[in-house]
């Protein structure tokens, strides 16, 4: 008699992007708003020195904060090291000018380093988490910009996953799966009125895909608008869908 070969979960995986010692109370209104729909495991995507603002190691309540984060099934993974791209490497064209300093202000850190400087900067971000005793198995790019240099150095790191906004990625092979994030941009009242249509959009596309991956931001708390979305997107999520991270859902199989 014939083994059936296992099903994948239909999974939900949240992802808080830009957590930092500056970001932490919006973070934490987020994460309440996140553990009021029910057990749920979420990426924290922890950035070392958040605009050159003070390093994580420095600030013992948001070590204690993370820590319990942790201990209730949250995961850890590297999201750059200062995001700000703040490289002397100029915009190589207009298109290149309008993605790393307008559609994304100057945040894709990763966007354009060359391969030795991406390297260094993964290593001190790591050698960080080390030293502070937290597991890491993931890396994320500010903005989702990865120069090639970025996508040879994480070839090369340990690391066994990155994201972009379109794609999961196992490394270091580089294999795809996952579907695109949904994600609102904050920043003007025509972006958050363009994000409610597009997420909405994109979200019925997804009502199907096997993976599907909610990017919030600490600059969404401020916005009823933003969190009302993300609470209901959630909440019916979890109907029919397993509440997982993304090294959970890597190891389940992906």
């Amino acid at each position: 008699m014939s083994v059936p070969e296992p099903v994948h979960p239909r999974a939900v995986s949240v992802v808080l992007h830009d957590v930092a010692p500056a970001t932490w109370p919006a973070c934490e209104a987020l994460l309440r708003m996140i553990d009021g729909c029910g057990q749920v495991p979420v990426t924290l995507l922890v950035v070392p020195d958040y605009h050159h603002r003070g390093g994580i190691e420095a600030d013992a309540r948001f070590r204690r904060a993370i820590e319990a984060r942790l201990a209730r099934g949250d995961e850890l993974a590297l999201h750059g090291f200062h995001h700000i791209d703040d490289t002397a490497a100029a915009p190589r064209g207009p298109l290149q000018w309008l993605t790393r300093r307008v559609y994304t202000a100057s945040e894709g850190e990763f966007a354009a380093l060359e391969e030795n400087a991406a390297e260094a900067l993964l290593g001190r971000g790591l050698a960080i988490f080390d030293a502070l005793g937290w597991p890491v198995a993931g890396f994320v790019a500010p903005a989702w910009l990865m120069s090639d240099g970025t996508r040879a150095a994480l070839t090369r790191s340990g690391l066994q996953y990155t994201s972009t906004r379109t794609a999961l990625y196992r490394l270091p092979d580089w294999r795809q799966t996952g579907h695109p994030s949904l994600v609102w941009s904050v920043r003007s009242a025509w972006r958050r009125a363009a994000s409610r249509v597009v997420n909405d959009i994109q979200h019925r596309r997804l009502r199907h895909a096997p993976l599907l991956r909610l990017g919030l931001h600490p600059a969404d708390a401020p916005h009823p608008a933003a969190v009302v979305y993300w609470q209901r997107t959630l909440q019916q999520a979890l109907v029919d869908r397993r509440p997982m991270t993304k090294s959970a859902w890597l190891a389940a199989g992906a």
